[in-house]
């Protein structure tokens, strides 16, 4: 499998504006396109999952061995996103 580094770089004014939404508390930002698929690249959000119980979990606090098949055979469903704690540094950073 051939790694592909991720180079940190400040976000662009859109994609500060889409991790602005986000801190705010959107879950799904009307911003999107480049700046939420930059978001996810960049892992500066993650994706929020609402289980059958109804609870809501991040991404990262699913068990590390479900991929998207075996979250999808879970019943949850993708809901909005979230900022990771990189999210939030980037945001901090200017």
């Amino acid at each position: 499998m051939t790694f592909m580094p991720i180079f940190d770089r400040p976000p662009t004014p859109r994609e500060r504006a889409y991790l602005t939404a986000l801190a705010g508390g959107v879950k799904r930002p009307p911003i999107s396109g480049q700046a939420g698929h930059m978001c996810r690249k960049f892992g500066w959000c993650e994706a929020v999952y609402l289980t059958p119980e109804g609870t809501e979990l991040n991404r990262s606090d699913l068990p590390a061995q479900m991929d998207a098949i075996a979250v999808v055979r879970a019943g949850y469903r993708a809901i909005g996103f979230a900022l990771t704690s990189r999210g939030r540094a980037a945001l901090a950073k200017v």
